[in-house]
């Protein structure tokens, strides 16, 4: 019975990530590249048994790098879902702390791609599986996330005069590449906070927020300045912050600032797209009106009998079928939204 997993990863590119490399085809040459791979990660866990951790050594690596203004800036994401603000560490503090771990590995890799027919609108696109993951070599924890990333990518089209939203498919390996990688970030940070102690984490969050508050000696107006620049990249205009924070950008506090600064985190790591936090600002929302009390009409008088016919009386507009309807029945109601 052939034993040989090698060959189930195929298009592996070790050394070139925008290139894909052939199946290994014969067994000696796998056994041998396996047999590598293999004495590399037994070698890597004897010498993190060899020079094990430090924790007082780790603490101040992770209170010298969060204390950086840079690292803290980026340091937690936010948005809006569900009426509630998800917040939590990104990817960047992630990489931060299990580097001031040690003895510890995290990154993904491109297992394998197979041909999806249905992909692409239906004309078929290849399919990246791959997996995220962290290994911490000296207590032998390990996390891994598998996935699969479509080599695909939106395309806005005109049909019939409209604007129709359309996948296409990628044909750059280096599309593809940035694009496994942007998928494989989170996933990243998943596993890298799964195998870290919660303590650490904390901690980190609590030098980041202190080194935010006290680390930028910048002018806030400088600060406010700097950040609508970031998000004008993302294409996110005045209108659209002000329109967010419910006043115009020169008002906005300390606080709302960092604030903001989460919502770009969120936006910059892929976590949540721009239109969910920010509407599209071309067409502002209309603020509905309020229906109009209708003016009770006094009741006519008895009209005397009499043989000849009453004058006309003249009622109220009809709309509808609904008298004294004064507003079209396709106002939004309030609090209705669009996820």
């Amino acid at each position: 019975m052939n034993t040989n997993t090698t060959e189930a990863l195929t298009n592996q590119a070790p050394g070139n990530p925008f290139a894909v490399q052939a199946p290994a085809g014969g067994g000696a040459l796998a056994a041998m590249t396996s047999n590598a791979a293999v004495t590399s990660v037994l070698a890597s866990i004897w010498i993190a048994k060899q020079f094990p951790r430090d924790l007082a050594e780790v603490t101040a690596r992770m209170n010298q790098a969060c204390s950086r203004l840079t690292l803290a800036q980026s340091a937690t994401y936010a948005f809006p879902r569900g009426g509630t603000t998800v917040e939590g560490p990104s990817i960047r503090l992630a990489e931060a702390l299990i580097g001031a771990w040690g003895n510890a590995e995290a990154g993904w890799k491109e297992l394998g791609r197979h041909w999806d027919p249905k992909g692409a609108d239906g004309n078929g696109c290849m399919v990246s599986e791959c997996v995220a993951f962290c290994f911490d070599k000296e207590t032998n924890v390990r996390r891994e996330i598998s996935f699969t990333v479509n080599h695909t990518r939106d395309k806005n089209e005109y049909e019939g005069g409209k604007k129709v939203m359309k996948r296409v498919a990628l044909d750059s390996e280096r599309d593809v590449y940035e694009l496994c990688a942007n998928m494989a970030s989170r996933r990243i940070r998943a596993c890298i906070l799964q195998v870290l102690p919660g303590w650490l984490t904390e901690e980190a969050l609590a030098t980041t927020k202190k080194a935010l508050e006290n680390g930028d000696s910048r002018p806030l107006a400088d600060i406010i300045r700097s950040l609508e620049a970031k998000f004008r990249e993302y294409g996110v205009s005045r209108a659209q912050l002000e329109a967010n924070l419910g006043h115009k950008l020169e008002e906005t506090t300390k606080p709302e600032v960092v604030k903001l600064g989460k919502v770009y985190n969120s936006i910059a790591d892929g976590m949540v797209r721009v239109k969910d936090v920010f509407p599209d600002d071309d067409q502002p929302a209309k603020e509905p009106s309020l229906p109009k009390t209708p003016t009770p009409t006094p009741a006519p008088k008895a009209a005397p009998k009499t043989t000849q016919a009453p004058p006309p009386v003249t009622a109220p507009a009809l709309e509808d079928g609904i008298p004294g309807l004064d507003v079209p029945e396709d106002v939004p109601s309030f609090g209705t939204f669009e996820h």
